[in-house]
């Protein structure tokens, strides 16, 4: 009954053969027959004769295949030429994580078997990348090193993924010594007394263990959501490493001189957060967002550089960074906070007023319970450093990611207004929002910017673009599209868009305006359109039209 029911309807048999044919070929042959493949596909099937198998259908399209193979290969040529400096950084760590292995796998080769030998070659590379890992987020000397030569090869923007992508070898590395070493315990008469009786033993678990709770707390779902239980498990790296150094004999060896940096470097950073901070003035604007305005001596940065704030009342131990909003011309030091986690609503709570677009005067440095209302740490280097590099910017905002950028576009705008030295002869704007009231954060900062450069006659060195998202009815829209004049939601003379940019159009218009320059993007914004910019830089880098769009983007 099932076969009847399944073959009903019209029957159709292989001319060749007269077997059933199903989903248009034989079912005993397998042969495909041209009258049931669609136009485009006739061209893309063959024919094959295999012995015991006769003649079967096989797939042609090599030229389709063939372009998908060039275009990964493109994309790969692409990257090599946009990011030398982390091929190169990239391919020297490989082959030296390699060369650790084999020479000490080799040095104990079959010692007494070759799950020691495994072990050994993986505990080599734990004692390179334990120590290694701690370069990276050395902030004040990757900072320093920032502003030397030696940021035209080594790419200081990706200090935190290489911590990452460091964390995630040193995983798989224990992983791989941890397995060897039990597998090896597993031969021995009492391998409980080899895990649990031995110094090597004990240490080597203990750091398992920390190792699954510092690695589960760091992923992006619970640091975001629980920072202060990512802070604390992070921290069991002082443990960690006193484990290491019992548990191998040769680790103090890789990890004497980073180990001393860091501790020097925490040491530093504690007394420097520790001076004095002013809470000068307090804003609260739409879309939650708090502008904190700071004072403190000695407190010199560069625009595009971000800080670290703690508040005792809050948490003695949480530091957050923000990008710093003011420039460095002004009289005190401000940021910008968007209220989205425990700790940035407790700042709200504890400092902005209750009505929104008030500027209110603090000017206090201990609250009424006599704790500091604020404590800063910084400055930090940042990508939007860079911007005096390029005579033609291109930078792009998402949401309250434009922050970088209002610190950068006021000491650009000041240095011209003051006919200080600046490279910079061409700025485009992008301020992209999903709601047209995250706009007010900056809106009086881009009237004046506007109305400044009309008076001095120089207004085509900044192009304002303003792009919102966020859905209206047609008949909202219909009235702003209307309206004439100034634009009715930012006040200023060039229009709001609605949507999203149209950045394949907008690069194309670039090159053209800009032919053989060199285009610097800077970029602060969620990942996703991080990863759609960078492809269109080296996508249009690499047409031909002598115009190069170098991408920079925010890392925190």
């Amino acid at each position: 009954h099932g076969r009847k029911h399944f073959f009903q309807g019209a029957r159709e048999d292989c001319p060749s053969c007269h077997s059933l044919l199903l989903g248009g070929g034989c079912r005993r042959t397998g042969k495909m027959y041209a009258k049931d493949l669609e136009p485009e596909d006739k061209d893309k099937r063959g024919s094959l004769t295999v012995p015991l198998l006769g003649e079967i259908q096989v797939d042609l399209d090599y030229e389709s295949n063939k372009k998908k193979f060039d275009t990964k290969v493109e994309k790969a040529r692409r990257y090599t030429q946009e990011h030398r400096s982390k091929v190169v950084i990239g391919v020297i760590y490989v082959l030296t994580n390699i060369t650790l292995y084999l020479w000490w796998a080799i040095t104990f080769w079959n010692q007494p078997n070759m799950f020691v030998t495994i072990a050994r070659g993986f505990g080599m590379v734990l004692n390179f990348n334990c120590a290694l890992i701690l370069v990276p987020v050395l902030r004040n000397i990757i900072t320093a090193l920032r502003g030397t030569f030696l940021h035209r090869f080594i790419p200081f923007d990706s200090n935190i993924m290489f911590h990452r992508r460091i964390g995630w070898v040193i995983a798989f590395a224990a992983t791989g010594h941890t397995l060897a070493h039990y597998m090896n315990y597993s031969l021995q008469d009492s391998p409980y007394a080899f895990a649990w009786g031995t110094l090597a033993g004990i240490t080597g678990t203990l750091i398992c263990w920390i190792m699954i709770v510092m690695y589960t707390a760091a992923i992006d779902a619970v640091r975001r959501r629980y920072y202060n239980v990512f802070w604390f498990s992070h921290h069991l790296f002082i443990g960690f490493f006193i484990l290491l150094l019992l548990h191998g004999p040769r680790f103090w060896m890789f990890f004497t001189v980073p180990g001393i940096v860091y501790t020097v470097e925490r040491i530093f950073r504690e007394v420097r957060g520790s001076a004095k901070t002013s809470v000068y003035q307090v804003q609260m604007h739409p879309s939650d967002v708090v502008e904190l305005r700071m004072q403190k001596k000695k407190f010199n940065y560069k625009s595009g550089q971000y800080l670290y704030l703690n508040s005792p009342n809050l948490s003695f131990y949480e530091w957050h960074p923000f990008t710093i909003t003011s420039a460095p011309h002004e009289d005190f030091v401000s940021v910008h906070i968007r209220c989205v986690g425990p700790w940035t609503h407790g700042i709200r709570r504890l400092l902005a007023p209750e009505v929104e677009g008030v500027m209110i005067d603090v000017d206090q440095v201990k609250g009424d319970d006599g704790r500091r209302l604020i404590r800063m740490d910084g400055p930090y280097g940042a990508a939007s450093e860079e911007v005096s590099d390029y005579k033609v910017l291109l930078l792009v905002g998402a949401g309250i990611g434009v922050t970088p950028f209002a610190s950068i576009l006021k000491d650009l705008l000041h240095k011209r207004k003051n006919s200080q030295q600046n490279k910079v002869q061409k700025v485009y704007f992008f301020w992209v929002c999903r709601e047209y009231a995250a706009f007010e954060w900056f809106q009086e900062l881009l009237r004046n910017w506007e109305l400044e450069m009309e008076e001095s006659g120089d207004s085509d060195f900044l192009s304002v673009n303003n792009y919102l998202t966020e859905k209206m009815s047609k008949e909202k829209l219909a009235e702003f599209e209307a309206a004439k004049g100034l634009d009715p939601l930012t006040g200023l003379k060039s229009r709001t868009q609605f949507g999203r940019p149209d950045f394949d159009a907008i690069f194309d218009q670039l090159a053209e305006a800009h032919p053989d320059d060199k285009i610097g993007l800077f970029f602060c914004g969620p990942r996703i359109l991080s990863k759609s910019l960078r492809a269109q830089c080296m996508k249009k880098s690499a047409l031909g039209h002598g115009t190069k769009f170098i991408f920079h983007k925010e890392n925190f």
